[in-house]
Order: C-alpha cells, then structure tokens, then sequence
C-alpha cells in the first residue's frame, strides 16, 4: 500500500530513501513505520487502533526484511489510549520479542508520557528503551547504541 504524501512522512526524513514504508490507518489515526537496513522508524499519527499496529508489523514481518533493528518510535504526534492487547500480540510476532537484545528510542512530548514506557521495559526485557524529547538526542543514543 503506498502512503499518503503529506506532512507526516516528514518524520522519516532522515531514514533518506532507502527502505519500504507501511501505513494503516487513514491520516490522525494511523501508524506508519520506514523500515531501513540499519533502523526501523515507528510513527503513531494521531489515535490508530491497535489493529493497524498489528497490520503494519505483520506486513513488515513479512517482507523478510524485519530483524533486531534499532528503532526510533515517534510518539509526539500520538493522542489516542494504549492498546496493551496489540502490544502483547507484537511481543509474538517480532523477532526481538524476547530473545534478542537492541535498542528502542521513543520519542515523546514530555516527561509524563515517558513513565508510561515502564511497561514495554517489562515486556521486552532483553531490549534496552530509552525515552526522549529531542530527536537528535535520540538518534545519537541509537547510534552510540550501535558502537557498544
């Protein structure tokens, strides 16, 4: 399904060309994610249900292009309740689900949703998570990530 152009694939921006995008939802209900050789971007628009984050990451999971990627999850534009049930349902379908370490930065609009990310640290326990306000800040953790 090709996206629709508009100002929200902004975010992807610095993933340059490269790489395949997916999008459910229609636009301030949706998530989008840029999947990368070296990353893989996650975009909540909006309030999405939690079925299109399932669509999104069974679409991904079927490319054969999914593995434990650095991912920056952008949620600044994310206004809609957590779906904990699809959460739990994308634990089972990732291959980092449980067995392999990387690193999740999430990009947040402050420091209250941040302490919601408690969860997904249990969740995902081998995954190191990290929440931030600034996406450069975010980026540079990612990468430094990568170094270690």
């Amino acid at each position: 399904m090709e996206p629709p152009k508009d100002d929200v694939l902004t975010a992807f921006a610095e993933a340059g060309g490269e790489g395949i995008v997916i999008t459910r939802g229609p636009p301030g209900a949706r998530f989008m994610m840029k999947l990368t050789p070296t990353r893989l971007y996650v975009l909540a628009d909006g309030e999405p249900e939690g079925k299109c984050l399932i669509e999104v990451l069974a679409e991904a999971v079927a490319s054969g292009k999914l593995k434990s990627h650095s991912t920056l999850v952008d949620l600044t534009r994310f206004t809609g309740t957590v779906d904990w049930n699809a959460v739990t349902t994308m634990r089972g379908m990732t291959p980092w689900g449980m067995e392999s370490a990387s690193s999740v930065a999430y990009l947040v609009r402050d420091n209250l949703f941040a302490k919601l990310l408690k969860i997904p640290t249990v969740m995902f326990p081998k995954i190191r998570h990290k929440a931030f306000i600034s996406r450069a800040e975010a980026i540079a953790w990612l990468d430094s990530a990568k170094e270690e």
